[in-house]
């Protein structure tokens, strides 16, 4: 498989050693409309039949929301996720980017709410909606900077 075609503005995500490596590369950037998660589908994100597995759809999801909801407060803070639905569309295959747009609907004193897209081009391959739980101690989060990283105190 060739390298990546990553559009512009994305830029890999930083590994941490967490979970999310697994999927690493993942790529992010701050759209017009918040932050926006991209993906190429590698040979590792193939279920035994050859596409992309559902479990990928799901990761990429819980990571948008996620960064969505922390766009929307502007806070850099952990969501945990309290539920995740999601209706696959059509598979994606090794090689193709996906692009997760996601938007925070919604947040309370104590969740959030998130739906979005992942795409391929024009194509819809899966849609979702999410409800994360929000810290107890929100109002000592990091800020979020405009890059929608956390802002070194």
């Amino acid at each position: 498989m060739s390298k990546p075609s990553v559009p512009e503005g994305f830029a890999a995500m930083p590994l941490d050693g967490s979970f999310n490596d697994a999927f690493a590369p993942v790529y992010f950037r701050m759209g017009e409309t918040g932050p926006e998660i991209g993906l190429q589908v590698d040979k590792k994100h193939l279920n035994p039949m050859g596409i992309c597995h559902g479990a990928v759809y799901m990761a990429l999801f819980d990571i948008a929301f996620a960064c969505a909801i922390g766009h929307s407060i502007g806070k850099y803070t952990g969501t945990p996720t309290m539920n995740i639905n999601i209706d696959f569309m059509a598979a994606s295959k090794e090689g193709e980017w996906l692009q997760v747009n996601a938007r925070c609907l919604k947040t309370t004193r104590t969740a959030g709410f998130a739906q979005g897209e992942i795409v391929c081009g024009e194509a819809t391959k899966a849609s979702g909606s999410g409800l994360f739980r929000l810290p107890d101690n929100l109002a000592t989060a990091l800020e979020m900077g405009d890059a929608g990283l956390p802002e070194a105190g």
